[in-house]
């Protein structure tokens, strides 16, 4: 590897080298044995570098390839899959019930629930009400916004 290379550049060439996506964990074992990544987290620094550039497709967890390789699909993230879900139904769902759906595109560690409401964390395109245990759009709030959606008696 020449040392005059990008980050990126070695990680496409070890990615083409042994012909299959990698953890980027072990990408960065390989790039270090290479030439140095300066910082005190170089796994951070390798993943956000192959993370934002379009020659790499994150295809699982933490695991990319090259975009030019065939039969690798990108992997979405839970949140965008439950929006997808609830947004095609245009019904809410119960939690466990989101998170089997979930789970259906995509291996997630935990419970159905536990993987819905995980899904759903921090993301203000959601509410959970979990009073009735149901997940719901944020955008179907009744237009005057002074409601809460999908009031139950």
């Amino acid at each position: 590897m020449n040392k005059s290379r990008t980050i990126v550049e070695d990680s496409i060439e070890i990615l083409k080298d042994i012909g299959e996506p990698i953890h980027y964990l072990e990408l960065t074992n390989l790039l270090q044995q290479k030439r140095k990544i300066s910082g005190k987290t170089p796994h951070l620094t390798v993943r956000s570098r192959i993370g934002s550039d379009k020659r790499f497709i994150r295809i699982a967890e933490g695991t990319y390839a090259l975009s030019e390789w065939s039969g690798y699909s990108k992997a979405r993230f839970a949140k965008d899959i439950a929006y997808d879900i609830l947004n095609n139904l245009n019904s809410p769902l119960p939690a466990e019930k989101l998170g089997e759906e979930i789970l259906k595109e995509r291996t997630f560690k935990g419970n159905p629930k536990q993987v819905a409401i995980n899904a759903i964390r921090f993301d203000d395109r959601f509410i959970f009400k979990s009073d009735v245990n149901l997940i719901f759009l944020a955008k179907w709030k009744n237009q005057d916004n002074t409601s809460k959606p999908y009031e139950t008696n």
